[in-house]
């Protein structure tokens, strides 16, 4: 994706933002109201191109508006950030037990087609696939409260607008920039090509290249990305227990977002074709 006009990016913000929200936002402003999202947001930004309101007043309010569903959401919940550390606490092991995203194939190649007797699938069925989707179902589990608080933590610097409602593929506006966040892992082709973890750290535009040039087909997109790794330099197979430790990523967001950095302009192959995206990489370590 490429660097984008402040105008076109504070379109996204309001386009994350239902039609109450937008009314509230206009009323704030005297700007006209539509009960069309599409005009409304054009009557913003007109207000904006003739100066009526700056990217400031739309910041603000989607800040403001993010604080206070976050509140709401922890009223219902009861999942603030010290819950949430307590409860992933309870998580001993991280054995996803088959391939994240395939359970429907796993379930089919190993059980549905490979018994035809009921009593034998019965038999498999509690003997194994209980296990195997109680180890899937935490692991996912495990991963998503975790990124939860991180995002979080995250939205509330202020050099990062939150996305109220998903835009396809940005989860945050920082620095004036859509970015999607991505917690993942080197690619252990980077292992394989003789590279280790200081290796990645002191090239973090080669390790964006390699996570663009080696995401799958049915997740492709080129655009702006933060990938997050998350990295037990000691003990790299006990790395997924450092996102329960809420001191050192806390400490990890604040030290990275505080910086003045842009995103990297990061040239990539896929699929034998050429593509521009801009990212970086932001480390957790232990």
């Amino acid at each position: 994706m490429a660097i984008l006009s402040i105008k076109d990016v504070n379109f996204i913000k309001l386009k994350s933002l239902k039609k109450e929200y937008l009314k509230k936002f206009c009323t704030n402003f005297s700007i006209e109201q539509s009960n069309n999202i599409t005009q409304m947001i054009k009557n913003i930004l007109s207000a904006f191109d003739t100066g009526l309101i700056s990217t400031k007043h739309i910041n603000e309010y989607i800040k403001n508006l993010y604080k206070q569903i976050r509140i709401e959401e922890i009223r219902q919940t009861g999942a603030n950030h010290e819950s949430i550390i307590k409860e992933l606490n309870h998580v001993d092991s991280h054995i996803w037990g088959m391939v994240q995203g395939a359970v429907d194939a796993h379930i089919q190649s190993n059980y549905v087609r490979k018994y035809f007797k009921y009593s034998d699938i019965i038999d498999a069925i509690r003997g194994s696939l209980y296990g195997t989707i109680e180890s899937y179902t935490l692991c996912t589990w495990y991963n998503h409260w975790s990124t939860v608080f991180l995002e979080d933590l995250i939205c509330k610097n202020d050099k990062v607008v939150p996305i109220i409602k998903k835009v396809r593929g940005v989860d945050v506006i920082w620095n004036e920039q859509p970015v999607d966040i991505k917690v993942t892992n080197l690619p252990k082709e980077w292992f394989n090509d003789g590279k280790t973890i200081d290796d990645a750290i002191n090239n973090p535009v080669s390790v964006c290249e390699y996570l663009y040039r080696l995401q799958g087909a049915q997740r492709f997109g080129s655009e702006n990305r933060l990938f997050i790794i998350i990295y037990d330099k000691n003990n790299p197979i006990d790395s997924w227990k450092i996102k329960r430790e809420y001191s050192l990523i806390k400490e990890s967001v604040d030290n990275f977002f505080n910086q003045n950095i842009p995103l990297d302009p990061i040239n990539f192959s896929f699929n034998s074709s050429q593509h521009l995206a801009h990212a970086k990489v932001m480390f957790i370590l232990k």
